[in-house]
């Protein structure tokens, strides 16, 4: 490393490349509040064998991040939820979210920190959650699915490679719930006065492998 010279004093230049093993190198994040509402699979989702669902990756979910060390590790926290439009008498809703990354910071997607469901060899479901979303049987909690999960992703990318993460969305379709709903109003996508929309956030975080 650099030695510099400072009041007859010698000290070491400390750059991220000589930084231990474990070292948080930086924070990169976004945060959205948009309500997003999706009638139908645009192929940006990576599950292309979903029984009666579809995926979807939405751009508002991008984070970039550039590396600042070789093979660094990245801790991807989601913080977020999902609901359904409410086109019948609902009285079940299955989703679920995973996430994804393209190393070379773009749109073709790899699923990282995934479970296998056993049923379906390709369906792979990182997290899901599920809804009661009848105004019979339920109230608002229910009704908005919170969301939230992270997985540490272990890169093999160089120091000034940018990589992309993002999240995917898994939707159960059927005839009473057709569309997706991110960040989502209360009552039944209403309008409560006292209930505003949800937001989403997604950070990343580089640690020094």
């Amino acid at each position: 490393m650099a030695l510099t010279k400072l009041n007859n004093q010698s000290l070491t230049a400390v750059t991220s490349a000589g930084l231990p093993s474990g070292t948080v190198l930086q924070v990169a994040s976004t945060n959205f509040d948009d309500r997003l509402t999706y009638t139908s699979n645009d192929n940006s989702g990576v599950n292309t064998s979903l029984g009666s669902g579809w995926s979807i990756i939405p751009t508002q979910s991008y984070v970039n991040i550039t590396a600042k060390k070789d093979n660094s590790k990245f801790l991807i926290a989601f913080d977020g939820n999902m609901s359904c439009s409410t086109d019948g008498n609902i009285a079940d809703y299955i989703a679920g979210f995973g996430m994804v990354v393209d190393p070379a910071g773009g749109t073709s997607w790899t699923q990282i920190g995934s479970g296998q469901n056993n049923t379906v060899s390709n369906n792979r479901k990182f997290f899901k959650s599920r809804a009661d979303v009848t105004t019979a049987a339920a109230n608002d909690g229910y009704w908005k699915m919170p969301l939230s999960g992270s997985v540490l992703y272990t890169s093999s990318v160089t120091a000034g490679a940018t990589l992309r993460f993002a999240i995917e969305y898994f939707h159960y379709v059927a005839a009473t719930h057709l569309n997706l709903v991110i960040n989502s109003v209360s009552g039944l996508d209403g309008n409560e006065t006292y209930s505003g929309s949800l937001a989403t956030t997604i950070s990343v975080t580089e640690i020094a492998g």
